[in-house]
C-alpha cells in the first residue's frame, strides 16, 4: 500500500508539471490543476478542493508593513494562533504578480530591504528628484525659506553673501526615505507568493497540498523573484523551484543578490553624509581651494567604501560562480528527507529521466544566463544600482544652486548643466572606477591593514579625479577670473560634460559579449534579469 501510494505520488506530481489537469483516482479528493498527493495528503472527509482555497497571494502592503514582519517571521516557531493570523494575511488571487523564492534561515532583513530597494526604488528616486526641483524653483522664483547666517560666506569678486540652503538636500532625501518606508501602502494590487503566508502553516493537511502545489502556483505566476545569498544553490527546495521554472518555460527569472541591495542602501546613505559634510563645510573654507578641499574631505571616505563594496561584489560573483560550477542536485540539503525522493523524481521527469540532465543545464545555460544578468556591461553593477546609490546627489547640487541664486546667469547656466552630468554621469561613473579598483584588493589578497590602506588609496585617486572634473565643468566663474574668454571657457564646460556622457555610455552600455548571451540563452531558460 506504501509503494502504491508513493506511485501516486510521484505520477500526480508529473502530471502537475504539464498542463492537464490531475484527475482524482476512485476515492481519492480532486484539486482543478494543483498536483496530487496521496490520500493521507488531503483534508479528512476527502473534500473536493477548489484551486481558490490554495492559490493565495500576499499584497505588497502587507508583506512590507511593519517593516517586513511577515517576512522576519519564521512560521515554524509560532503558536497556532500566530501562524493563523499569519495565514490571514493572504487571500485568494487568480494570478501572482510574483513568486518569491527564498532561504527560509536567511535573516528577514535582508529580504525586506532587498525587496523594498526592487520593487520602490524607482518611485523614491523620482520622489526626490520631484520634490528637491519643487523646493529649488519655489525659492527661485518666489520666496528664499529660512536660512541660518552660520553657514554663510562672503564672495569677495562680486560683493555678495552666499548663504546655504540645505531644504533641497533635506526635504529631498527624506521624501525618497519616506517612499521606502510607507510607500507600500499604495501597492495593494500587487500580490506575491511568499510561501510562509500563502500556504497554511497551521493545517498539516493543507500544508502538504500547498507544497506540492508549487508547480501550479509557479504557472500562475509573470515571474520569479530570487532572492540570492550563499545558501539558495545549497537548498533542494529552491533547486527544485528553479527547476520549476524552466520547465515550465515563459516565466521571467530575476535574480536579486541580496547583498548588492543591502550595499545599494548603504550607499545612499554614505552619500547623504558626504554631501551634508560638503555644505557644512564649503561656507567655512574660503577661497578658491575651499570646494576642493571639501570636496576631498567629504568624497575620500565616500568613494573608499565604494572600493570596498567592490571587492565584496567581487567575492560574491567568485562564490556565485563556483557554486554553479560546483552544482550537483543530489548534494543539495533538505529539512524534510522524505521529501527528497518526491523532488528527486518531479526532476527526473522534467529534464529526461536525469538528474545528471538537471546539473549539466545549471552549469552551463542557466550559470550563462545568470551572469549575464549580473555582469551585463563593464561596470561591477548595473547602471540603475549606481543610481540609486547617488539619489541624494541631484538635492545636493540643487542645494548648492539655491545657496548661489545671487550669482550672474552666465554662471548658473553651465553650472546647472554640469550640475545634471555630475548626477546622473560622473557619480555613477566614478562609484564604478572605485569599486572596479577595490576588486583588485581581492585579486592581489589583500586582508587586514593592508586592504584599509588600498581601499583609501582608491578613495584619494578617485576624489581627487572628480574634483579636476568639477574644477573644469563647475569652474566657470574661475576660468572668468583666471582670465579665460567666456567662449572658451562655454567650449570646456561642454567638453567635460560630453565627456561625462561618453564616460557613463563607455562603462554602462550592455556589452556586445553580453548581448549574444543573452540571445542565446534565451532559447533554453526563461527570461533572467538582475
Amino acid at each position: 500500500a506504501a509503494a502504491q501510494a508513493s506511485v501516486r505520488r510521484v505520477a500526480c506530481f508529473m502530471r502537475a508539471t504539464s498542463s492537464e489537469p490531475c484527475r482524482a483516482p476512485p476515492g481519492h479528493a480532486e484539486l482543478g490543476e494543483a498536483p496530487r498527493a496521496d490520500a493521507d495528503a488531503w483534508p479528512a472527509g476527502g473534500r473536493r478542493l477548489g484551486a481558490e482555497e490554495l492559490r493565495r497571494g500576499v499584497p505588497v502592503c502587507r508583506l512590507f508593513a511593519g517593516l517586513g514582519r511577515v517576512m522576519r517571521t519564521r512560521a515554524d516557531a509560532l503558536t497556532v494562533a500566530e501562524q493563523r493570523s499569519l495565514f490571514s494575511v493572504s487571500h485568494n488571487v487568480d494570478k501572482f504578480d510574483m513568486f518569491i523564492s527564498h532561504v527560509c534561515s536567511t535573516p528577514g532583513v535582508n529580504k525586506y530591504l532587498t525587496l523594498v530597494m526592487d520593487q520602490l526604488g524607482p518611485f523614491a528616486f523620482a520622489a526626490a528628484a520631484f520634490m528637491s526641483l519643487g523646493v529649488f524653483f519655489f525659492q527661485a522664483c518666489w520666496q528664499e525659506l529660512p536660512r541660518s547666517g552660520v553657514f554663510s560666506r562672503q564672495d569677495v569678486i562680486r560683493g555678495v553673501v552666499l548663504t546655504v540652503s540645505f531644504w533641497e538636500l533635506v526635504s529631498g532625501v527624506t521624501l525618497a526615505w519616506c517612499v521606502y518606508a510607507f510607500g507600500h501602502i499604495l501597492c495593494r494590487r500587487t500580490c506575491c507568493f511568499f510561501d510562509s503566508a500563502s500556504i497554511c502553516q497551521y493545517d498539516t493537511d493543507l500544508k502538504v497540498v500547498g507544497i506540492r502545489s508549487i508547480p501550479a502556483f509557479l504557472r500562475a505566476s509573470r515571474e520569479m523573484v530570487v532572492l540570492w545569498d550563499e545558501r539558495y544553490f545549497t537548498r533542494l527546495w529552491c533547486v527544485y523551484e528553479l527547476a520549476v521554472a524552466q520547465s515550465v518555460g515563459g516565466i521571467p527569472v530575476r535574480i536579486l543578490p541580496m547583498k548588492l541591495y543591502a550595499s545599494i542602501a548603504l550607499g545612499q546613505m554614505y552619500v547623504f553624509v558626504a554631501d551634508g559634510i560638503w555644505l557644512l563645510l564649503w561656507p567655512w573654507l574660503h577661497g578658491s581651494w575651499g570646494p576642493i578641499v571639501a570636496s576631498e574631505l567629504s568624497w575620500v571616505p565616500l568613494f573608499a567604501l565604494q572600493a570596498h563594496a567592490g571587492r565584496t561584489f567581487a567575492v560574491m560573483y567568485t562564490e556565485l560562480q563556483v557554486q554553479f560550477d560546483s552544482f550537483d542536485v543530489r548534494s543539495a540539503a533538505i529539512s524534510m528527507e522524505s521529501d527528497r525522493s518526491f523532488i528527486f523524481a518531479g526532476i527526473e521527469d522534467m529534464f529526461d529521466g536525469s538528474l545528471d540532465t538537471f546539473n549539466s543545464k545549471v552549469r552551463t545555460t542557466f550559470k550563462a544566463a545568470a551572469m549575464h544578468s549580473l555582469t551585463g556591461q563593464r561596470a561591477m553593477i548595473p547602471y540603475w544600482g549606481m543610481l540609486w546609490q547617488a539619489l541624494p546627489a541631484l538635492p545636493h547640487f540643487l542645494s548648492m544652486s539655491s545657496s548661489t541664486l545671487q550669482l550672474p546667469f552666465w554662471y548658473r547656466l553651465p553650472t546647472f548643466v554640469s550640475g545634471v552630468s555630475f548626477a546622473f554621469c560622473i557619480l555613477p561613473a566614478f562609484f564604478a572606477a572605485a569599486m572596479e579598483l577595490g576588486s583588485f584588493a581581492t585579486r592581489s589578497r589583500c586582508v587586514g591593514a593592508r586592504a584599509a590602506a588600498a581601499h583609501f588609496g582608491v578613495g584619494v585617486l578617485v576624489a581627487s579625479a572628480a574634483v579636476v572634473w568639477g574644477q573644469l565643468a563647475f569652474g566657470v566663474g574661475g576660468m572668468r577670473r583666471c582670465g579665460v574668454g567666456p567662449w572658451c571657457a562655454a567650449f570646456v564646460t561642454v567638453s567635460m560634460n560630453g565627456l561625462a556622457w561618453a564616460a557613463a555610455a563607455w562603462a554602462f552600455w550592455p556589452t556586445t559579449q553580453a548581448k549574444g548571451a543573452a540571445v542565446k540563452s534565451s532559447k533554453a531558460v526563461p527570461a533572467f534579469t538582475a
